[in-house]
């Protein structure tokens, strides 16, 4: 029963850090050149799951500024606010089932406490 609290606690872990890279992602979709990041997850021997961050290096659209030469060909961020949200919902809802597998492994364990008593 251990187990499932600490691979509940690994989903957790991954899925904040998924949210965090999302949120940083965002922050910076202004940000002309910036490369996204993202979270894959890989599963570990032990039990529970570990995040990989890797960053995206497509380029972003380019589109023409006004400058002191003229108008000049700008890269902008390769960051989809699209993909950004539907990464922070199912990184919500993994968050909210791994939380719920806690909860339950809590009340089994104090079932079995409360029958050896």
């Amino acid at each position: 029963m251990i187990s499932a609290i600490h691979t509940a606690l690994s989903g957790l872990s991954a899925f904040m850090k998924q949210l965090n890279v999302s949120a940083h992602n965002l922050a910076n979709l202004n940000t002309d050149g910036f490369k996204r990041s993202e979270t894959t997850f890989t599963e570990v021997p032990s039990g529970g799951v570990l995040p990989i961050i890797q960053k995206d290096n497509s380029s972003g659209p380019t589109v023409l500024r006004n400058s002191l030469q003229g108008f000049v060909p700008i890269e902008i961020s390769n960051v989809d606010i699209g993909t950004e949200l539907v990464n922070q919902m199912i990184a919500q809802r993994g968050f909210e089932a791994n939380l719920r597998t806690m909860k339950t492994e809590d009340t089994m364990l104090g079932s079995i406490l409360d029958t050896k008593k």
